[in-house]
């Protein structure tokens, strides 16, 4: 479980337009049993963007991709990134 505080800051920023390994971002989703964030890739070309299959593995349709974000490393240190984004959200 995440912290109250915690939780109710990231869930501001939901919405957020993010930079994330180098792609511009949109987080999406406060996953708090899973600890983590979710993020969806505005920038994919739409050329190229991540095939999606249905619960039987079948390839359905085209979607941008997205990256589930663990909230704290190996250390129990809160991710670099989402400590970024969360400074930037307060400041």
């Amino acid at each position: 479980m995440i912290d109250d505080a915690l939780k109710r800051r990231l869930r501001a920023l939901v919405g957020q337009q993010v930079e994330y390994c180098g792609q511009l971002c949109q987080i999406i989703e406060v996953l708090d049993s899973e600890q983590a964030l979710v993020v969806q890739c505005m920038s994919a070309t739409l050329s190229s963007p991540a095939i999606q299959g249905n619960q039987f593995g079948e390839a359905t349709r085209r979607v941008q991709a997205c990256h589930t974000i663990k909230l704290y490393d190996e250390r129990q240190q809160l991710d670099a990134d989402i400590s970024h984004w969360l400074d930037q959200a307060s400041s």
